[in-house]
C-alpha cells in the first residue's frame, strides 16, 4: 500500500486557493530547483528573512513545493514544512503535514519524539494531535502499517484508550494485525493504557515471536513493575532458542537491578562477555546500574573504569550508585571528575546527588544541594521537585512547600502526576488538607498512586468519612484499590486509637477477595504500640501467626518496643529468639531498638 507523500498533499484544504494560484507562478529561485538541498535551504531562508515572515508566506512555499511532484518527497522536507507552520501558530497545518506527509515517509527507526516535543512546545499536546488523526481517517484518508504503528505509540503515551482500540479493530479488518511493528505497537499500548493481560493476548497471538515481539513483552512487564515476570519471559524465550540482542540484554540487566538479582545479574555479565558486547555502551551503563542497585559499588566501578569514553548517561550512574548507597563523598568526588570530563554533569546528575542526600544525610543539605544546582544553571525537573518536597515534608516547611508549588505552577508540572502526588504528600505532612485537596483536584490524569496519597493522608487525619468517601470515587473512576490502599487506613485507624475498626477492615479485605499481608497487620500491631496500647499490639500478632502469617523485621521490632514499653524482659526474650529463627536479627532496625 503506497504511503500518502506531499505531492499527495494538494488535495487537503489548509493549501487554499489562493496559494495554489501563486505556486502555478515562477519565482526567482524555485523554478530552478532540482534538489531537496535546495528546497530545505529555501524553507531556512524562509525562517529567518525579514521578507518572509508570515503564515502566508509558508502556504506560497508549500504550494510550490507541491508543484515541483514526488520526487521532493522528504522526510527532512517535511519536517521543516511542519516546522515553519509551528512557528507561524498554524497548529491544524502542520498536523496535516504530520500524518500526510511526514510518517508517510519516516522510517521505522527514525525517533519521533523530538518532533512531537516540537508541536508539545508550541502549545499542541499529543491529544490534540491524534483529535486531527481521527477528524482526518474519518473523511476517508488511507494510512498504512507504518502511519498506523506510530499513532498507536501516540495513543499508548497519551492514554487514548479508545482509539488505540478502534486502529486494533481497523488493522484486523484489512489483514495488518500480524506485522511484527504493529504488534509491538499494539502491545505497548495495551500494556500502558489496559494492563499487561491484554498485551500478553497480543504476543500470544503470534505462534512464532520474534526477537522484536520477545523484547516488547519483556519491555511492557518491565514498565509495569512485573520484573519478575520478565525475568522468566527472558528465560522462555531463551528455551524458544530466541538469541538476545543488546536490546534484550540492556531490558534483562535492568530487571535484574530491579529486583536484585545479583546472581542472575551476573550470568548476564558472563553473557555480555562471552557475546563480545563489552563495548556496547547502554549494556556497560546498565550493569553499572545493576552492580550499584545490589550494592556492589566495586564491581559498578570496574565495568565503569573499563568504558573507554564514558558519556554523560555512564557517569550518572556512577554517580547515582555512589550517592542512593551512601558514600556522599565520593559521588561528590566522582561529580567534580566529571565536571572537568567531557561529559558534563546534568540534571539527571544533580538529582543523583539529591536523592543520595535525602537517603543518608539530611533534608536540610537536600535545599543546600537545590540551591547550589541552580545557581549552576540547572532547572528542576518533576524527579527533582518530588525529592526536594519530600525534604521539606521532613522538615514541615509548609511555607516553602508553598514556594515550591508555585515554582510547579509557573513551570507547567502541576499536572504531572509524579509532582501532583508529591504536592499531595507534602501537605498533607505539613498538616494542611485543603492543600491536599487542591492539589490533588488539580491533575488531570490521577493513577493509583495519586488516590492512595489522598486516602492514606485523609486517613492518618483522622477524616475516615473523607477518606472512604475518595475510595468510593476512586472505584468509580474504575481504579481498583490496591493492598496500599486498604494498609494505608488499616494504619490510619490504628494511629488514630480504634483498633477495633481496623481488625474489622482487615476482616472485610477477605470478604472483597484481597487477602492481609503481613504489611497490614504490621500496620495494625504500629498503630497500637505508638497510641502506647501495648497489650493489644501482642493481641493481634498473635492473631496474626493464627493467619499464618511470617513476621518481618518490622514486626519484630515493633513487638520489642512494646517489650520495652511493658518492661517485659522475658516477653523481649523471645521476641528476640523470634527473630533469630526468621533471620531478622542482623537488620538494623532490629538490632537497635532505643529505650
Amino acid at each position: 500500500m503506497a504511503s500518502p507523500s506531499l505531492h499527495h498533499l494538494h488535495q487537503n484544504p489548509f493549501i487554499n486557493k489562493k496559494s495554489r494560484d501563486i505556486g502555478r507562478h515562477e519565482r526567482p529561485g524555485l523554478t530552478s530547483v532540482s534538489s531537496i538541498l535546495t528546497f530545505s535551504t529555501t524553507t531556512e531562508t524562509c525562517t529567518s528573512s525579514r521578507k518572509v515572515e508570515s503564515l502566508n508566506a509558508v502556504k506560497q512555499l508549500h504550494a510550490q513545493i507541491v508543484k515541483m511532484g514526488d520526487n521532493l518527497n522528504s522526510e527532512c522536507l517535511a519536517e521543516k514544512l511542519i516546522h515553519l507552520y509551528l512557528k507561524f501558530g498554524d497548529f491544524r497545518s502542520a498536523a496535516f503535514v504530520f500524518f500526510l506527509g511526514f510518517l508517510g515517509l519516516v522510517n521505522f527507526s527514525r525517533p519521533l519524539r523530538s518532533l512531537v516535543e516540537e508541536f508539545d512546545r508550541a502549545g499542541s499536546t499529543i491529544f490534540n494531535l491524534l483529535v486531527i488523526f481521527s477528524e482526518l481517517h474519518r473523511k476517508g484518508a488511507v494510512f498504512d502499517e507504518r502511519n498506523l504503528s506510530v499513532v498507536i505509540k501516540m495513543c499508548a503515551e497519551s492514554g487514548d484508550l479508545w482509539l488505540g482500540k478502534e486502529i486494533h479493530a481497523l488493522l484486523v479488518k484489512k489483514g495488518l494485525d500480524l506485522d511484527v511493528h504493529l504488534k509491538c505497537a499494539l502491545m505497548s499500548f495495551y500494556g500502558n493504557c489496559w494492563g499487561v493481560e491484554f498485551a500478553e493476548q497480543v504476543f500470544e497471538e503470534m505462534p512464532s515471536p520474534t526477537i522484536f515481539l520477545w523484547n516488547e513483552a519483556i519491555s511492557v512487564n518491565l514498565r509495569s513493575g512485573l520484573f519478575a515476570k520478565a525475568l522468566h519471559l527472558f528465560r522462555e524465550m531463551q528455551f524458544s532458542f530466541v538469541k538476545a540482542n543488546s536490546f534484550t540484554t540492556v531490558k534483562i540487566i535492568q530487571v535484574c537491578g530491579k529486583l536484585r538479582a545479583l546472581g542472575e545479574g551476573k550470568q548476564i555479565h558472563g553473557y555480555v562477555l562471552r557475546s563480545a558486547l563489552e563495548s556496547n555502551l547502554l549494556i556497560c551503563n546498565s550493569l553499572v546500574n545493576m552492580y550499584a542497585k545490589n550494592s556492589k559499588l566495586e564491581s559498578a566501578r570496574i565495568v565503569f573504569d573499563l568504558i573507554e569514553k564514558p558519556t554523560t548517561a555512564s557517569w550518572n550512574c556512577i554517580v547515582y550508585g555512589y550517592a542512593i548507597n551512601g558514600f556522599l563523598a565520593e559521588a561528590r568526588k566522582l561529580f567534580q571528575e566529571m565536571e572537568l570530563s567531557e561529559a558534563k554533569p546534568d540534571v539527571i546528575t544533580w538529582n543523583s546527588l539529591l536523592s543520595g542526600y535525602l537517603l543518608h544525610e539530611s533534608s536540610e543539605k537536600v535545599l543546600v544541594i537545590l540551591q547550589k544546582m541552580q545557581s549552576a544553571g540547572f532547572k528542576p525537573n518533576s524527579s527533582s521537585i518530588a525529592t526536594v518536597l519530600q525534604a521539606i515534608s521532613d522538615l514541615g516547611l509548609l511555607v516553602s512547600g508553598k514556594e515550591v508549588h508555585g515554582y510547579v505552577i509557573r513551570n507547567g508540572l502541576e499536572h504531572d502526576v509524579y509532582v501532583g502526588t508529591s504536592l499531595i504528600d507534602m501537605y498533607l505532612k505539613c498538616s494542611s488538607l485543603s492543600g491536599a485537596q487542591a492539589a490533588f483536584d488539580y491533575m488531570k490524569n490521577k493513577n493509583v498512586f495519586a488516590w492512595n496519597s489522598i486516602i492514606t493522608g485523609y486517613a492518618f487525619n483522622g477524616h475516615f468519612d473523607e477518606a472512604f468517601k475518595h475510595l468510593e470515587q476512586m472505584k468509580q473512576e474504575g481504579i481498583n484499590p490496591d493492598m496500599v490502599t486498604w494498609n494505608g487506613l488499616v494504619s490510619g485507624y490504628s494511629l488514630r486509637g480504634h483498633s477495633n475498626e481496623a481488625v474489622a477492615l482487615i476482616r472485610q479485605m477477605k470478604t472483597l477477595g484481597v487477602e492481609p499481608n503481613v504489611v497490614s497487620w504490621t500496620a495494625l500491631i504500629s498503630g497500637c504500640c505508638q497510641t502506647g496500647n501495648y497489650k493489644d499490639s501482642f493481641r493481634f500478632f498473635g492473631y496474626m501467626v493464627l493467619e499464618g502469617i511470617k513476621p518481618n523485621s518490622t514486626t519484630t521490632s515493633t513487638l520489642l518496643r512494646a517489650c520495652a514499653g511493658m518492661s517485659l524482659l522475658q516477653k523481649g526474650e523471645e521476641i528476640h529468639c523470634l527473630t533469630i529463627r526468621n533471620c531478622t536479627f542482623e537488620d538494623p532496625v532490629v538490632a537497635y531498638i532505643p529505650h
